[in-house]
């Protein structure tokens, strides 16, 4: 705090002495407080989580395992941030202190059915760590799964960026990061009970499932930028309907670019918004079954990664609309405002 209070002095004597606002150097010594600020109040908020080895699995997420009562998780985590619809018909609890410690959990009848983390929160009985790569993982776990057969539908599992095993009658995703030397980078579990309830790839669209894959989405990059030191990002409800509204135009077009049918850009279509600002972007994915797969195809991508870890941008805008194939059209527009 003694940092705090020197350089606030030091920016009131300038601000007397100098009376020019928006100055250089006093825009300097502005977000010099402002990042220490939000460094100490991370300090006091951020407590630091003592994982424990799983005694009844092999994975545990914020020491949290399949089957545990929704009751036990709550004393652990307390109450969710954010409840909404997942692709298997039940809800994703997101569960964070400030976007630190984030877990996406899932209940039936109670019991946890489905746990998901991007961040540094994995034990394992075989030792398995989020600093492991792929090929260190399947050298402890084995040959991954090639296929999950539904009743009609048979899902192929042969994405490079990540990988599927069946134990513990759980089935586990593991995401890598192909940035870093394919290292882990995120963690998903359904229980089977879960899993064999999904009967197709995707699920049938409504308006609430659309916005449940908004709202993920959201909370998805902002649990990705703490992991980087870099601030949360504010959603802005109005630029999310300019996202939305272009997602509807593709699937209503069938097309996917970031130039529409007209020859707008993003940034055309911000300005037809009345959006006024320094700074934007735009990411854009298809098809993927989740928000979860979603995200991660896209930091796996190096244009998208650049746009959600960039440390420029103050706002975030989704919008996600679904046809009748059921695929779901995601736009992200990020935004620095004037």
């Amino acid at each position: 705090m003694r940092k705090v209070y020197y350089l606030f002095i030091l920016l009131l004597l300038i601000t007397l002495i100098v009376p020019v606002p928006d100055s250089d150097l006093s825009r300097q010594l502005q977000q010099k407080v402002i990042n220490i600020q939000h460094e100490l109040l991370n300090e006091q908020t951020v407590k630091n989580v003592e994982l424990k080895t799983p005694n009844d699995q092999e994975f545990a997420i914020n020491n949290i395992q399949i089957n545990q009562t929704k009751s036990d998780v709550e004393k652990h985590l307390g109450k969710p941030k954010r409840v909404t619809v997942n692709e298997y018909n039940e809800k994703w609890h997101t569960y964070h202190n400030q976007y630190h410690e984030f877990v996406m959990v899932s209940y039936d009848h109670g019991r946890v059915s489905g746990l998901y983390t991007n961040q540094d929160l994995i034990t394992s009985q075989k030792g398995i760590t989020s600093k492991m790569d792929k090929t260190k993982v399947r050298s402890i776990l084995g040959k991954p799964v090639s296929e999950i057969q539904k009743d009609k539908v048979k899902l192929i599992q042969n994405d490079q960026d990540y990988d599927v095993f069946k134990f513990d009658n759980i089935y586990t995703t593991i995401f890598y990061d192909k940035y870093e030397n394919n290292q882990i980078k995120g963690i998903m579990q359904i229980a089977a009970n879960t899993e064999n309830k999904r009967t197709n790839q995707y699920r049938p669209a409504s308006k609430d499932y659309e916005r449940a894959l908004e709202l993920q989405n959201y909370d998805l990059v902002n649990a990705e930028r703490v992991n980087f030191d870099l601030p949360t990002l504010t959603y802005n409800g109005g630029v999310s309907q300019t996202a939305r509204k272009h997602s509807q135009d593709m699937v209503e077009n069938d097309y996917f670019d970031h130039t529409n049918k007209q020859g707008l850009s993003p940034f055309d279509r911000l300005d037809q918004d009345g959006f006024n600002y320094i700074a934007a972007g735009e990411n854009l994915a298809f098809g993927q079954i989740s928000s979860v797969y979603a995200h991660h195809g896209l930091m796996n991508s190096m244009g998208h990664r650049e746009n959600i870890l960039n440390k420029d941008y103050k706002e975030l805008g989704v919008g996600v609309d679904i046809g009748e194939d059921l695929q779901p059209y995601w736009t992200e527009n990020y935004i620095t405002q004037q």
